[in-house]
């Protein structure tokens, strides 16, 4: 293989890569907005102190906040 060529597919490799990492950052960031919007909707909803089971796609979930709101998600594996 000449350096040339060599050269052109190391750089076609790297612009790939670049692709890919620049779509990767656009999916992170959407999902990291979705993310806090998510959180910010359930703290919207937790008024007060509360502890509680919900059911979501089959699953169960314990659910706790505190007075300033903060909360844990966690899931249940048997209820």
């Amino acid at each position: 293989m000449s350096a040339s060529t060599t050269n052109v597919e190391t750089r076609v490799n790297v612009s790939r890569a670049v692709g890919r990492y620049l779509r990767a950052v656009e999916h992170f960031e959407a999902a990291s907005r979705e993310f806090n919007e998510a959180c910010s909707g359930l703290r919207d909803q937790l008024v007060e102190p509360s502890r509680f089971v919900t059911k979501i796609d089959f699953k169960h979930y314990l659910v706790t906040s505190d007075q300033e709101r903060n909360f844990e998600v966690e899931e249940l594996e048997l209820l």
